[in-house]
């Protein structure tokens, strides 16, 4: 297939568009891989799908360059997460750069109209149904609170107060760095669902025996 220079252009400008509404939601979270990232990888599996295209004019294999694309974003995407303990964090980025890279390779293929529908399906399951899952877990299996920390700064304190809510049994939903302000703590915002068996005043009692120099909930 020949693809003429200002349509590789075309198609690698509505790649950044398209990975960019992606990474800019993972940005806005704070994640490890946010818009540079995304970008990155969707424009990349973009020009490869290209080069892939044009390797067809010399009788090459369309597929292998593409295959290898594949493989390569695993390794990118196994580099966000992270583990410690029974504590798991950055596989929903994984995952979106695993997306973004497919949506480049739609795009540098020339199937704009799907690329366009899997970018939104993928912001959608990044946005709303981000909400749709927590709206279900409190439902199914308890309830979700808000609690503010404040800790010492080292990055061991937060390590300690993940640990300890694992110790609980009580699920980390999400992790927000707050704005120190004048003090040299930091401040942090945990997002928690908890079983019917754990109350919140057993929630605060542990992240204060883990370091926390001050915690309370919020309504």
């Amino acid at each position: 297939m020949f693809v003429t220079t200002w349509e590789a252009v075309i198609r690698v400008l509505l790649t950044m568009v398209l990975s960019g509404l992606i990474g800019a939601e993972r940005e806005a979270h704070e994640r490890p891989a946010g818009l540079r990232t995304h970008v990155l990888v969707g424009v990349g599996a973009c020009l490869f799908m290209l080069l892939s295209l044009a390797m067809t004019e010399l009788g090459g294999d369309p597929g292998r360059i593409a295959a290898q694309v594949v493989t390569g974003i695993g390794f990118i995407g196994a580099g966000t997460i992270w583990m410690r303990g029974d504590v798991i964090r950055g596989l929903t980025t994984a995952a979106s750069i695993w997306a973004t890279a497919a949506i480049g390779m739609l795009v540098g293929a020339g199937w704009y109209s799907l690329a366009i529908i899997a970018a939104i399906a993928v912001f959608t399951a990044l946005t709303l149904m981000r909400r749709l899952e927590r709206i279900l877990i409190q439902k199914l299996s308890g309830q979700t609170v808000t609690v503010q920390c404040e800790l010492p700064p080292s990055s061991e304190n937060l390590w300690q107060l993940l640990s300890a809510l694992s110790d609980l049994r009580a699920r980390l939903l999400q992790v927000e760095n707050l704005p120190s302000g004048d003090t040299d703590f930091q401040r942090v915002r945990l997002t928690l669902n908890l079983s019917g068996r754990v109350t919140t005043e057993q929630v605060i009692q542990a992240l204060m025996r883990a370091g926390a120099v001050s915690a309370k909930t919020e309504d």
